[in-house]
């Protein structure tokens, strides 16, 4: 089983338009509502693909029956942690031809009462897990050794840990060894500034460094030029040969889905250029499967199938 937590979750609504023009009004022709955040997100790509999964979230206490409703509807197993903090929501503008506008609310602080649930609710699901993945923004005011924290209490219950996670939360985190990160290539740029770089590096430099800073393997993301992969001498990038067009919102959180199935199956990182070459190649077909759909956190088990011939590898030489 793949245990998710999402920090900062968030009520998602999709609008659906022609176009968008600044200054105008849009008459919208749809609109979908969903329990939405990262982390919620790769556990229903997840249960979609067919594997176990269970979300672990705060939710205001308002919006629990909504959130339990619409996971229940899409039968993704959750133990949500009720908070006395409101949800935030999180607009997506998304116009015919693909390109998606966000608008998202940062969150309302959490309490340590709050955070102390949630780790107690990893504990009880521990034992019957492999993997954990921490995906997403921290409300404000979290602590910034949450990330950390919760890398060390899945470490000790024997559980991998697959981060998606940005600036200070990654860098804190990246001490406690996660077994993967996979930050796109500007949140890399962000975290590694953190960490005292101040030039901007390619993505492949940014995947090795983040493994020089302790984890174990990188996987940054550089939308439509695909992703790279940095994992001890093994140095790869994974991408279509030609951009899908679509709704890219969800596409990091069904790479994320695919990359903790992969640590679930083999109860470690790929050993060698072959083995990463096919989770990659899984993983760019679960990524760009999601951009083929209206909304985040849902995939159609045929779109990866027929993308997954299609991906391409290609060596780095750092």
């Amino acid at each position: 089983m793949i245990i998710t937590v999402t920090p900062n979750p968030a009520l998602d609504l999709t609008y659906a338009v022609p176009s968008v023009a600044l200054g105008e009004s849009h008459r919208v022709s749809s609109v979908t509502e969903r329990a939405g955040g990262k982390g919620l997100n790769v556990a229903s790509v997840l249960t979609t693909m067919g594997r176990p999964a269970v979300a672990v979230a705060p939710v205001g206490e308002p919006d629990l029956d909504l959130f339990r409703h619409e996971l229940d509807a899409r039968r993704v197993a959750h133990r949500l942690v009720s908070s006395p903090c409101p949800t935030r929501r999180s607009v997506a503008v998304v116009e015919a031809g693909g390109r998606a506008t966000l608008f998202n609310e940062v969150g309302v602080p959490e309490s340590r009462r709050v955070w102390e649930r949630l780790c107690d609710e990893i504990t009880a699901l521990a034992p019957e897990a492999s993997v954990l993945t921490v995906s997403g923004s921290f409300p404000p005011g979290t602590d910034p050794d949450l990330a950390r924290r919760l890398t060390l209490l899945a470490h000790d219950a024997g559980l991998r840990v697959v981060l998606d996670v940005s600036g200070v939360h990654l860098t804190r985190a990246l001490a406690a060894g996660p077994d993967l990160v996979k930050p796109n290539r500007l949140e890399a740029a962000v975290s590694l500034s953190s960490l005292g770089r101040a030039d901007v590096p390619s993505v492949p430099e940014a995947a090795r460094a983040l493994v020089a800073a302790g984890a174990g393997a990188a996987v940054v993301s550089d939308g439509t030029d695909g992703l790279v992969l940095v994992h001890g001498d093994v140095a790869l990038r994974a991408r279509l040969p030609r951009p899908l067009s679509g709704n890219p919102t969800g596409a990091g959180d069904a790479l994320t889905a695919a990359l903790a199935d992969d640590l679930h199956e083999t109860g470690d990182l790929p050993a060698g250029r072959d083995a990463w070459a096919a989770a990659l190649r899984r993983g760019v077909a679960w990524s760009a499967a999601a951009v083929l759909q209206p909304v985040a956190g849902a995939v159609d088990p045929a779109d990866v199938d027929r993308l997954f011939p299609t991906v391409e590898i290609e060596e780095i030489h750092l």
